[in-house]
This record gives structure tokens, C-alpha cells and sequence, in this order.
């Protein structure tokens, strides 16, 4: 045995650090008679202070589980340490030290031949009774076998007080594996036979419960609270006194629950659950997906929960802040409810069930910032039209109002013409948006569309913008060349505007688009017709454009036809006056 490799108080092996400097100068190496007598008197010194040299426990499936006695440093004889190895250590251990009472070396490294399997370090100066195990050993029961068995140990070692014995693992005495151990008694009950009494005492632990348990330990707990025939609304007030505070799996920041424990979960039929108490699982995963697990949910519930997430994402930022913290990107541009909108999974969910009010103001956020969620165009949604081509922005405001029962027909239409003021047309958007929403209120949307004029409202440098290649930019704008007899007027611009009103048709024409201006009192003007589109109005550019030289004249994307027939039909005035007027 190394008697150098010795243990710290976590069970990690270390070295003996010697120090071999003295003053500058090295200690001379100690012959083979002095290190024989100095592994004599360790060993000789070690069966007084730690007289058992090995133990045996019970482990799972009736495996004997070896313990052999571990090195401790001679200034610590309140320390005692064993880990549990293979059988064959023995034999190897007794031949080692053999060696050494010899005074030789012994070279091979005995914990690396016989890793050891779990630890026992016992303090019986500050009453600590710590173990561990290596984490896939767990599973095999070896940490249960020294957990039940530890009273027993301290009594083979001679302990008188150990009672008095603070248990530990790993140095932590609140460590998860205790935890387990306490789900594991609570739910043991539930094997018994069915009992009002102990089902009203086992529910009222359960409610109180500080510790997170697995679903199917969850379902195990109403199963029996039913059988002992507690009513169904004392199993529901326990189940939301205990918050839902169960462990589980995640995929995509889903709940994962294996299919049969939740099967089992609703056949109970347990209604009255609340949103509220499932707070600290949509906290800490940013997700509503475990409102999953809930029936129906009450609207006052809903919306209470609703408005406390929204304080504590408000509160949260603020101390990011104040701390210099990351925060998250769609947060710290567009504020708290757009980051809960468009980073939190699965927010329809909660959304559905809230009051009308809150429903109409996320509603109008969602939609009224949409086209700023994505403004630099970096993605544009392709000619394969797959959903997958969308910015992440875009997709989760579908989203969230698809599963909030919001993706209505003014919601389509409203959203088209955002999508219009960033240059997608409607066979792009209906493509992507098809899955969102209803088909019914598809069919409503796109009639009312069929029937109306809707030009985009694009940012007033739409034809400079540095994210769309010069490309893209070419082949969506439309141009139309200025006639060679008035490039050299000093103000192209002006001819066209007052040959345009002259006509009148433009004036005429009622448009439908988001863009709207604001007079000297800040009262806002709607831009409802070509004339005022393309010419502006108060407080809104307009969309007609003048390339450099007067060149041609420029207008947005999904432009529709009729404006630059319109366009068209002027010039052709100018350079025939007698062309008909349209």
C-alpha cells in the first residue's frame, strides 16, 4: 500500500506532500532499514487508531460489498476511511505492504488497478459521517447500502454516540442524494394499503414537500390519495400547495414526460390545478410548455400568473442593468413583453387563458412591432416558401398567436401588410403563415385582401438599404425610365407630381397601407390614397424616388401594377400631349 496516497475529507485521493527542503538543502534518502521501520510504526499506529481493517455490507440483489480500510495522515487519528473495492484488492494490498514492511518500493499504483467504487470517511472529532460514489455506480445501490447501513458501521468501529452522527455526502449534507432517500419514505407509504388516515397524512407531507420528485413518484401520491378515498379537491389543493415540484426531462425546452406516467397523470381527472403554481418551472425554463399537464385553466389564474411573469422579467432587467449582466438581445431593443413574445416556448399556451385585456394589448404588441422584429432583412423567407426560411422572430409571433387563439382574420391581414413593408408578397406569406392559422379565417382574410388595394410602407431608404444585395434590390424595385426629353428639367420631381394631380386618378385611387404622417398639432394622418403614397405627407416620405441623373423613377417592391402604369401613362403625356388622359 501507497502510504503516501492518502484521502481527503470528500473521499478525493491525494499526495503526501513531504517537505524534502530544508533551509535550501534536500533531506538525504532514507535507507531501506529506515523505511521498513518507518512503514512498521505506520502501520502499527494505524491498527490502534482504525482497528477494523475491512467490513462487509449487503448491496442491492444480495451483492457483498467490500470496504478495506484507507490511509489517513498520523497528525488526523480522528479521521477513519474505507472504500469499497473488488475482492482481489485484498490479496494485492496484503502483498504490497508485505513489500514495503521490507523497506522496498512498491512502483504499481493500487488505486488505478482497483479504482475504488464508493468511499466512507468517518471525523469522530467534528461527529461527520460522509461517503460518496461514483456517479454510474449510484444506480447499483452502493450509496443505499452505506446510507442504511451507517449506524451499523459506527458501531463496528466502536462509536458510542452515533446517534450524534451528522450524515454527508460528498461533504454536503443537503446533498440530492438525501433528498432521494426522503422521496423514496414518502412514497413508500403509498405501497401500503389504502388508508384515509395515513392518505390524509401522507398528502399533508406531500404538500409540503421541499424536495423535487419524479413524475411517476407524482402519480404514485394521487393514485393512493384516491384510493384512500380523499376527495378529489384535497388532492388538487395539495398538488398546487406543492407546486408541481417534480423533475424532469427537456426537449427543446419542452417538458418530456414518458408517455405512459402522463397517460396515467390525466386519467385522474384532477381539475382546479393552477397556473400560479406552476411559477418556478416557467421561470426557470423560460417555457409554458408544462401548462401541458393542466386542463383547464382559470382566466383570473392565468392572467394573475401572467402579470407577476411580467414584473419579474421587469425586475430581472432592471438589475441586469444596474449590475452590467448580459441581457438578452430582443429585451434590452425591444422591452419586456416583445422578450416574453418572442424568447419564452410555448407562451400561447398561458396566453389562451388570460382576460380579454391583457389578450388585446399583447395582440396589438405583437403585431404593431412585427415588422420591426426582423428590421435589417438579413433573412429573406425564399422561393421554396419553407417555414424554416423565416427569421426566429417571425416564426414565434405566428406562433404564439396561433396557440393563443388570437391568428384571426384581421390579425392575417394586418401581418400581410407588414410582411408587404418588407418586401414578401402574399404568396410567400400565406405559404409560411399557413400552418397558423385556421382555414376558415384564411379563406375571410384573403377575400377582404382580394377586394382592397394594399401597397407597402416601406423605411424611408428601402433602396439603399446595405442588408439587400444590389441584386435583390434590382430584381424586386420597380423602374421606369425617364423620357429623354425632360431629364434635363431642373425639378423632374416636381413635373411629375403636378402632371400626376393634374390627372387626378391618383388622388382618386383609395390604397390600403400602413404608412400615416403627423400635422404641426401631432394629430395623425392616414395615408389612404396613391397620391399622398407616393408623394408623401406631413411627417412620412413619400415612396416615389429619382434615381441620381434623372435616370428613371423608382419604386418599392411589391408595388402594385396600377401605380406605375400611372407613372407610365404620365410620361407618355409629356412627350404626347394630345395621349388620351386615363
Amino acid at each position: 500500500m501507497d502510504i503516501n496516497a492518502l484521502e481527503n475529507e470528500d473521499g478525493e485521493m491525494v499526495p503526501k506532500i513531504e517537505d524534502n527542503k530544508e533551509k535550501g538543502t534536500e533531506k538525504p534518502k532514507r535507507s531501506k532499514e529506515e523505511l521498513a521501520k518507518a512503514c512498521r510504526d505506520y502501520y502499527k499506529w494505524l491498527a490502534e487508531v482504525c482497528p477494523l481493517e475491512e467490513f462487509e455490507l449487503k448491496g442491492k440483489n444480495g451483492e457483498v460489498l467490500n470496504f478495506y480500510r484507507g490511509n489517513i495522515y498520523m497528525d488526523e487519528p480522528e479521521r477513519k476511511c474505507y472504500w469499497l473495492r473488488d475482492k482481489e484488492y485484498k490479496h494485492v494490498k496484503e502483498k504490497q505492504t508485505q513489500q514495503q514492511l521490507l523497506g522496498e518500493e512498491w512502483t504499481e499504483d493500487i488505486n488505478k488497478t482497483f479504482e475504488p467504487k464508493a468511499f466512507i470517511s468517518i471525523n469522530t472529532e467534528k461527529k461527520w459521517f460522509n461517503f460518496g460514489t461514483e456517479w454510474d455506480h449510484q444506480r447499483k445501490g452502493y450509496g443505499r447500502a452505506i446510507y442504511d447501513n451507517y449506524l451499523n458501521i459506527l458501531e463496528m468501529l466502536g462509536v458510542e454516540d452515533k446517534e450524534q452522527y451528522q450524515l454527508r455526502v460528498y461533504g454536503n449534507p443537503d446533498h440530492e442524494f438525501f433528498q432521494g432517500m426522503q422521496t423514496e419514505q414518502l412514497i413508500a407509504k403509498t405501497e401500503e394499503e389504502p388508508d384515509l388516515e395515513k392518505g390524509k397524512q401522507m398528502l399533508g407531507e406531500f404538500a409540503k414537500y421541499p424536495y423535487k420528485m419524479g413524475f411517476r413518484d407524482l402519480n404514485s401520491v394521487i393514485q393512493y390519495a384516491i384510493k384512500s378515498g380523499i376527495p378529489k379537491e384535497e388532492i388538487t389543493k395539495a398538488i398546487n400547495e406543492n407546486g408541481f415540484h417534480i423533475s424532469y426531462g427537456t426537449i427543446n425546452r419542452r417538458p418530456k414526460f414518458e408517455r405512459e406516467d402522463l397517460e396515467q397523470f390525466k386519467s385522474f381527472n384532477i381539475t382546479g390545478l393552477k397556473a400560479t403554481a406552476m411559477h418556478q418551472h416557467f421561470i426557470k425554463n423560460r417555457s409554458f410548455g408544462f401548462i401541458r399537464l393542466l386542463g383547464e385553466i382559470e382566466t383570473q389564474d392565468a392572467s394573475l400568473e401572467f402579470r407577476n411573469i411580467l414584473e419579474e422579467v421587469k425586475k430581472d432587467y432592471e438589475q441586469r442593468k444596474i449590475e452590467e449582466r448580459w441581457i438578452p438581445d430582443n429585451l434590452k431593443e425591444f422591452g419586456e413583453l416583445e422578450h416574453i413574445i418572442l424568447d419564452w416556448d410555448e407562451v400561447g399556451l398561458l396566453l389562451k387563458n388570460v382576460n380579454p385585456e391583457i389578450k388585446q394589448i399583447v395582440k396589438r404588441q405583437a403585431i404593431n412591432r412585427f415588422d420591426e422584429f426582423d428590421p435589417k432583412h438579413e433573412q429573406e423567407w425564399r422561393s421554396t416558401y419553407n417555414i424554416d426560411d423565416m427569421d426566429i422572430n417571425s416564426r414565434n409571433t405566428f406562433k404564439m398567436l396561433s396557440q393563443a387563439g388570437m391568428m384571426d382574420k384581421e390579425a392575417y391581414i394586418e401581418l400581410y401588410q407588414k410582411a408587404l413593408n418588407r418586401n414578401y408578397n402574399l404568396k410567400e406569406f400565406n405559404y409560411v403563415i399557413a400552418p397558423f392559422i385556421d382555414e376558415e379565417e384564411k379563406r375571410l382574410a384573403k377575400e377582404e385582401i382580394a377586394q382592397n388595394v394594399y401597397y407597402p410602407a416601406p423605411k424611408k431608404d428601402w433602396q439603399f438599404s446595405q442588408f439587400e444585395t444590389k441584386k435583390r434590390r434590382q430584381n424586386h424595385s420597380w423602374k421606369v425610365s425617364i423620357p429623354q426629353e425632360i431629364r434635363e428639367i431642373e425639378d423632374v420631381r416636381a413635373l411629375i407630381k403636378s402632371e400626376i394631380l393634374r390627372q387626378g386618378v391618383a388622388k382618386r385611387t383609395k390604397i390600403k397601407t400602413t404608412m400615416t404622417g403627423k400635422d404641426e398639432k401631432g394629430k395623425t394622418i392616414v395615408v389612404d390614397n396613391l397620391k399622398d403614397w407616393m408623394f408623401g405627407v406631413p411627417g412620412a416620405h413619400g415612396n416615389l424616388r429619382i434615381t441620381k441623373g434623372n435616370t428613371a423613377v423608382v419604386l418599392p417592391p411589391q408595388t402594385p401594377k396600377f401605380a406605375v402604369e400611372v407613372i407610365e401613362q404620365t410620361f407618355r403625356k409629356f412627350i404626347n400631349p394630345d395621349y388620351g388622359e386615363r
